[in-house]
This record gives structure tokens, sequence and C-alpha cells, in this order.
């Protein structure tokens, strides 16, 4: 399986629910870095203040210290856990997917923060993947997004009690 992770409290709690539901499964624990290009660095008719290849090699290391961050977590809530760091030069959703078929896996799990209308805006990872990956995704809200869902719901459920429906 694919673990989406970047460190945020909903990646980490991700974790934490796919290992409570699949202990002991392989899991490689993936963290994204995108390339700067040499023109992104240097201002208008000047040479680039860096190496961007120096600039690429310190976000891939960057994104190679989240993922191994990551796959401690994985490991330590009982996956069988390998770090990879991946380069985006698309979609984020894309090169996940891409690295999903690269290695065969059965699943892809993310974790998000977003809750209501939020999860309806652009940028939404989980919903890119559910909407085009061609294994299944498991999208684990955060607690504070659960929290959220959970109230809404109440309150949906008050309404209709209301209206009569």
């Amino acid at each position: 399986m694919i673990l989406c992770y970047d460190r945020s409290d909903a990646s980490t709690e991700a974790i934490k629910a796919v290992a409570a539901l699949l202990r002991g499964a392989p899991a490689l624990v993936v963290s994204i870095w995108k390339p700067v290009a040499e023109e992104a660095l240097s201002p208008a008719g000047k040479p680039p203040p860096s190496d961007t290849a120096d600039v690429n090699n310190r976000s891939e290391e960057a994104a190679l210290q989240v993922a191994r961050a990551g796959a401690r977590e994985a490991s330590a809530a009982g996956l069988d856990a390998k770090p990879l760091a991946v380069e985006v030069r698309g979609r984020t959703w894309e090169a996940i997917a891409m690295v999903a078929d690269d290695y065969d896996a059965q699943l892809i799990a993310c974790g998000t923060s977003r809750a209501g209308v939020k999860s309806l805006l652009p940028g939404d990872l989980p919903g890119a993947l559910v909407d085009h990956a061609s294994v299944p995704v498991l999208v684990v809200p955060s607690s504070k997004a659960a929290a959220e869902r959970r109230r809404d719901v109440q309150e949906s459920r008050g309404a209709r009690r209301h209206t009569g429906v």
C-alpha cells in the first residue's frame, strides 16, 4: 500500500488508522517534492542566486527525511514500512497514482483535515485520488475534521426532525 505522508496531523492519524486496520501489512510511505526551475530562482535578467541542482537535491533530501519520519511512525504503529521521496512535475495525484502503479500497490491511503465545503475546493489531494486512481483509496479524516463532520451530521438530523423530513 501507499501511505501519503507530509508530517501533518492528518497524515499521522491516517497512518495510525491504517495500521489498526492492516497490522503488519507492507507500506510505502510517500513524501513528495517539486523541483525548482532555474527561472524561478533568478530575478529578471540576473543569474540564479544558487545552483538549481543543489536546491533540488536539498528538496529531495528533505522529502526523504519526511518519508523516513513517516516510515518510523508507520513501523511503530505495526506496519512493515519503507520510505520513498517522489518528485512531482505535474499534478500530485498523478505522481502518487504512478507510484501505486509502479509498485503494484493495492491501496492508497491518505489523511485529510478538510471538512464541509473545504473538501470540495480545488487542491484536495484525497478527492483527486478518489476520482482518478486505479486502485482503492482510503481517506482518513483527521480527528478535528471527523468532529466537524459529526457535528454537521447532528445539526442536519436536528434540522430534519424540526421540518418533518
